[in-house]
């Protein structure tokens, strides 16, 4: 009789600590959806006070698998000193990332400033161009004086000075001084982030000793063991993620290179790096990307529109169904409403950067619910299991 009031008062106390508990998340869940914007405006200040360090955490992030490679290499030769091996070897992943950089704005920056210089040089011929097919494709009257119009007032150069520059409602000077300010804000965040860079992956080490001792007198030390696996695995996946949408990125601008010059279109160096910067942008930035080419193409050469949109429909259904799964591998496997669902939440509250961390985090949520929340689910069950059984057993004895 003592063991079932015991275990009575037990489930009571476990009931009401786990309705508390719900209590308490569903008030927090509240106060955050009722302080959205609030929420938002912090995040986003933060990130902007901290983007220089976040830059130079991610860009040493992207090189570390590089500078391990370096690292294994040199180490035979610095036994003695194996710090320095790691410290040559930062350096010399470091200096070669940004050199191939270097080489690659060196290389592209010419002919970009070139495609720029005769598309803004050429641009009221290209609106003639437009206008007249506007014309001979024989719209309904009004359609067509709302589409000159348009062409006008959004796409022109005197539209645009009016817009932005000289109308009423147009910021004017101050609007070319915050693009100007802006512009080079984030120039400057590079340029110490690349410096932070540095400093991140050199001291890689030392940092990853002092977290590991943080968390280790944080953490219970039976769950620390788990820690390090979860860690590990949460490492694997942003450092496959970055590296396999970059590599997609540039095969994307690629092929879209290379299918420009067998057709023959124009500005092939500035279209093809927009498609691969936008192909960054998970879902909706391929797609983005490929809205703006053809309205590029539409301006200058109007006949390869449609080829242009059936190849980046066709080049996006490949990538997306094909290439993408099976670079991605494993380590990203995510049910596609998961991935769907981060991506428009992602999306609304912070714009590109949320797009760009949705996969990740839902690789990561997905992995903590199949790795860690459902075992731990099963030995919970297992263990109410294990304590029915005796009482089962304790019942038939006491009616005897």
């Amino acid at each position: 009789m003592e063991k079932k009031k015991d275990r009575f008062n037990k489930t009571e106390k476990n009931r009401w600590a786990g309705l508390t508990l719900s209590l308490c998340l569903a008030i927090l869940f509240y106060m955050a959806v009722s302080n959205l914007d609030a929420i938002k405006g912090t995040f986003t200040a933060a990130l902007a006070i901290m983007a220089s360090v976040i830059i130079g955490a991610v860009i040493a992030f992207i090189v570390n698998p590089l500078a391990v490679i370096f690292d294994r290499r040199l180490i035979k030769h610095f036994t003695k000193h194996k710090r320095w091996a790691w410290v040559i070897s930062a350096v010399i992943a470091l200096v070669l990332i940004y050199s191939l950089l270097a080489g690659l704005i060196i290389v592209i920056t010419p002919i970009l400033i070139s495609n720029i210089k005769a598309f803004v040089t050429n641009i009221d011929v290209y609106i003639a161009q437009l206008k007249a097919l506007v014309i001979r494709l024989e719209f309904a009257s009004d359609i067509e004086s709302k589409l000159l119009e348009f062409i006008d007032e959004q796409i022109s150069v005197n539209g645009f000075v009016t817009k932005y520059i000289t109308g009423p409602n147009a910021k004017g000077a101050s609007g070319i001084l915050s693009f100007t300010t802006v512009t080079l804000s984030v120039i400057m965040n590079f340029l110490i982030g690349a410096i932070f860079s540095f400093y991140f992956l050199i001291e890689k080490t030392r940092l990853r000793e002092l977290l590991g001792e943080f968390f280790y007198l944080v953490i219970p030390t039976k769950h620390y063991p788990k820690f390090n696996d979860v860690w590990a695995r949460f490492n694997a996946i942003f450092t496959r993620y970055i590296i396999c949408e970059l590599v997609d990125a540039f095969a994307v601008g690629l092929v879209n290179a290379i299918f420009m010059l067998i057709m023959g279109m124009p500005y092939i160096v500035l279209i093809s790096l927009i498609a691969a910067l936008t192909n960054l942008a998970p879902t909706f930035g391929p797609f983005a990307g490929g809205a703006v080419n053809a309205i590029l193409l539409l301006l200058v050469a109007p006949e390869y529109v449609i080829p242009f949109l059936i190849f980046t429909l066709i080049l996006q259904l490949i990538d997306g169904y094909l290439f993408k799964p099976k670079l991605f591998g494993e380590a990203l496997s995510v049910p596609p409403f998961l991935i769907l669902t981060f991506l428009v939440i992602g999306g609304n509250l912070w714009g590109v950067p949320g797009l760009l961390i949705a996969i990740p985090l839902a690789a990561i949520i997905s992995y903590i619910y199949d790795e860690i929340f459902i075992p731990w689910l099963k030995s919970r069950k297992h263990r109410k299991n294990a304590e029915d059984k005796p009482a089962a057993k304790e019942e038939p004895s006491n009616k005897a």
